[in-house]
């Protein structure tokens, strides 16, 4: 694994650690029968988080492929694309 495969592999890991700290914070509202706006918004945040860590895993993923310049732009036309409707 070289440095910039690692730099990947610990932002993917503090993304899903945030998450599940999310998830954690989320049971433990519904645990107490919180109120209904709070619990909404903790599902709303767990969402943002859940589209932000796929996001990263396929820019992580498509950033290591050797493509030509006019194919890698396509690609991340793509790839933006994706993420917006996401």
């Amino acid at each position: 694994m070289n440095k910039v495969e690692n730099k990947l592999d610990k932002a993917l890991v503090a993304r899903f650690n945030r998450l599940r700290g999310q998830l954690d914070g989320l049971q433990k509202m519904l645990a107490e029968n919180r109120d209904c706006v709070e619990v909404l918004t903790q599902i709303s945040a767990i969402k943002a988080a859940l589209g932000q860590l796929s996001n990263h895993i396929v820019q992580s993923e498509t950033s290591c492929l050797q493509l030509k310049s006019k194919d890698k732009k396509k690609l991340d036309l793509i790839i933006n694309r994706f993420i917006k409707t996401n």
